[in-house]
């Protein structure tokens, strides 16, 4: 048996070795992957691919989001703000003029101060609790004082401990935000001034888990899928707070997968890279919340001004409920366009706010019984005051050659006084048809501007008969022979040259003169009369001083153009645009000093550096007795000359000016000043027609128009030491003592007085 079995044992060996040939071919077959072993690969691999790529985007969103984020987030408009009111003890201001602009800073008269942006009035004082604000020469706390007024002027100040104070002023109104291209507007606010009932009304309604959440929520998510469902529409969504700012700030509005993607994956990156509170910042400044024509109105800062014309500090409960209310939807939710549906949405936030203890239930009471109440959409109307933002634009151009400094968020602060302004608007409105009716003309224009004496800054500007119409300023823009306007240049050179006093006699007669070119000239007056001798400060003296001389007193006095030097200059046949008059004017007003007049004080960017300042520093261009003898011969105007109509109107207010008017009375002028303001008034029309209107007919009477309105403050220039006071004779033009036949008191230079002059 043993050996039988040996030889099966053989067999088998020998028969597995004859099989292992054909096990070796089977072999690859055996260990080729399956197919299951070949998609677990290709996914596998796939997977890596897509983590990689997924990967290199996040680093891509990564770097799109910080750029953005950490640096310039928007483009915010330029702002143009008026001057502050600047008050200070001794002051020509009356109790409705601090109430007037108070009101246009949208303060609130109330019984007891609480907040800022609130004024009492009691007897002859206003207790006032002004607003903090980042002025161009320094940032000023919210702070409270008391204005006293005496008969016409500020009698004293006194801070909130009742401490004198030597000055005090108003944050300025806000004229303008000049458009970017971006079409958006926003004011930003930093989170540390934003209420925390804003804050906490906004989460609470839009997002109660942000704090918790890492930039996506799975729970919003699910509950909004399931509302949707059980509603059969979208009636909620699902995003966070920090979702919505990604789409707002990075994405475009179509409702795509890839778009809702991005936002999750943005906002997760948002959370990781940055605080809670750096996004709630992001978000309140940036959501959309309204338009205003064409612009967006993005963010709480400026929706709170733009509803409610207040700073978001100042509003009340309601007025938060209502902005977050619009989060929703602002046009849904407009309250201009909607208010009962608004007012239902409005409601509704406040019912939270006062079940999650945010307010109490007497706040929620008093809140839910206001009515909406909205800022006038014709308040923030870009085109206010268009002559004057002209004027701005154009300096702005020169100022600030990059565009880039512009659309970062710069702050113009300009000498723009809003009462002037309204009392400029206010003549125009009643005078033109007045002076139509009156001379039974038509298709009057005309041009006005002021400019502030003690630094040349232009304060009011009207550039057209409609104060609205945003087209060819005429103010600084058309070019009008000023007639009788360029006297004043003449007596100057006169005074300069030492030859002349306001009393020398000159003649007033009949003359021809040839030009270079044969031909002749015959100056007149107005009238077709002529006086013989008379005084100085009456008559017409130019020719014996020399063209050059007089060309070049007008250039001192600021005219930068060309000036033809033929002897119809003498007489105003030169052409000059308002802004130009207001120029020469204004250094006559100035004691001879001249300043640049200009519209912008100061420029600060968004951080409040400042980055321009107007330099007022006056060059002395003529001497201090020179300037005294010309503006009293300007007063002499104003009291018995052809503007003596102002002595009527104001009969306790010394005031100087000079009327002009040009051949067949095309062109009415009229060019004056008090204490602190220089006003250039024109009239004329655009076809350069015959408005049958004298300087002291036309302009004279708009100006007249203008100044009642406001509080005009008598000139009191001292007498320079160069000065001395004397009689002089008007038959001998020399010295005289009183009584010696007819005698005018005249300034004369120092030099010339006679200390004892004798009767001759």
């Amino acid at each position: 048996m043993t050996d039988k079995k040996k030889p099966a044992k053989a067999t088998t060996a020998k028969t597995a070795s004859k099989k292992k040939p054909r096990a070796k071919k089977q072999a690859p077959t055996r260990n080729q992957p399956s197919w299951i072993k070949r998609i677990a690969v290709f996914s596998f691999k796939l997977g890596i691919g897509l983590c990689l790529a997924l990967a290199l985007y996040l680093i891509y969103l990564d770097s799109k989001i910080s750029h953005k984020f950490e640096g310039n987030k928007w483009q915010l408009p330029a702002q143009i703000y008026a001057r502050a009111m600047t008050f200070y003890p001794g002051q020509y201001l009356s109790k409705d003029e601090v109430i007037w602009e108070l009101q246009r800073l949208n303060y609130s008269e109330v019984n007891r101060i609480n907040n800022t942006g609130q004024y009492v009035v009691k007897g002859n004082s206003i207790r006032i609790y002004r607003r903090a604000f980042e002025f161009y020469d320094g940032s000023e706390q919210q702070m409270g004082f008391d204005l006293i007024f005496g008969p016409k002027k500020l009698a004293a100040i006194k801070g909130e401990q009742g401490e004198s104070l030597a000055m005090a002023r108003l944050e300025p109104v806000q004229l303008a935000r000049l458009a970017n291209e971006t079409k958006q507007d926003r004011e930003f606010v930093p989170l540390s001034h934003i209420p925390k009932v804003v804050q906490e009304t906004l989460l609470l309604v839009e997002d109660r888990n942000f704090y918790e959440h890492h930039g996506v929520s799975v729970w919003s998510i699910v509950r909004a899928l399931v509302a949707n469902i059980r509603a059969g529409r979208t009636v909620q969504g699902g995003s966070t707070l920090t979702q919505q700012l990604a789409k707002n700030f990075y994405l475009s509005r179509d409702r795509t997968l890839t778009r809702k993607i991005n936002e999750a994956l943005i906002a997760l990156i948002l959370d990781f890279r940055y605080s809670k509170d750096e996004i709630l910042e992001a978000y309140l400044n940036e959501v959309y919340l309204g338009q205003s024509r064409s612009q967006g109105v993005h963010g709480f800062g400026l929706a709170s001004e733009f509803y409610f014309g207040k700073p978001l500090n100042e509003i009340e409960y309601d007025q938060v409920a209502l902005l977050v209310a619009m989060v929703k939807g602002p046009s849904y939710y407009n309250p201009r366009r909607f208010k009962e549906r608004t007012m239902e949405r409005r409601d509704l936030v406040l019912r939270l706010m006062v079940e999650n203890g945010l307010i109490s239930t007497k706040s929620y009471k008093l809140a839910l019984a206001r009515d909406i109440k909205i800022e006038p959409l014709s308040r923030f109307d870009i085109n206010q005051h268009p002559g004057y933002m002209d004027l701005v634009r154009r300096e702005l151009k020169d100022i600030l050659d990059s565009k880039d400094t512009i659309d970062a968020g710069v702050r113009v602060f300009t000498y723009f006084d809003l009462q002037k302004q309204a009392a400029m608007e206010k003549s125009f409105e009643t005078g033109l048809p007045y002076l139509e009716r009156l001379k039974s003309t038509s298709k009057l224009e005309a041009a006005m501007l002021s400019v502030n004496v003690k630094y040349g800054g232009v304060s009011a500007l009207v550039g057209a008969r409609d104060s609205d119409f945003n087209g060819f300023n005429r103010a600084l823009d058309t070019k009008r022979n000023i007639g009788s306007l360029v006297k004043p240049a003449i007596y100057m050179t006169a005074f300069e040259s030492g030859k002349y006093t306001l009393g020398s006699l000159v003649d007033d007669e009949p003359m021809e003169i040839s030009d270079e070119a044969g031909h002749t000239w015959s100056p007149s007056n107005f009238d077709q009369r002529f006086r013989g001798k008379m005084p100085l400060y009456q008559a017409f003296i130019g020719l014996d001083l020399g063209l050059p001389a007089v060309t070049e007193s007008i250039k001192r006095l600021g005219v930068e153009q060309s000036i033809n030097q033929y002897p119809s200059l003498l007489l105003g046949a030169q052409e000059l645009s308002p802004i130009d008059v207001a120029q020469m004017y204004s250094t006559i007003a100035f004691d001879g000093d001249y300043r640049n007049i200009t519209s912008v004080a100061a420029i600060t960017n968004a951080v409040g550096e400042l980055i321009y300042q107007h330099q007022s520093t006056p060059i002395r261009r003529f001497s201090p007795a020179t300037s005294y003898m010309t503006k009293y011969a300007m007063q002499k105007v104003t009291r018995e000359g052809t503007a003596k109509r102002l002595k009527l109107h104001f009969p306790t207010i010394q005031l100087a000016g000079k009327t002009g008017s040009t051949n067949n009375l095309r062109d009415s002028w009229f060019a004056g000043f008090d204490q602190n303001t220089v006003t250039v008034t024109w009239v004329g029309r655009d076809d350069n027609k015959p408005t049958k209107l004298t300087g002291s007919v036309g302009a004279l009477e708009l100006y007249i128009r203008y100044l009642r309105q406001l509080n005009p403050e008598s000139i009191a220039t001292p007498r320079p030491p160069s000065i001395k006071w004397a009689f002089v004779n008007t038959e001998t033009g020399k010295q005289a003592p009183p009584g010696c036949g007819t005698v005018l008191k005249l300034p004369i230079p120092a030099e010339l007085f006679n200390s004892r002059p004798r009767c001759n």
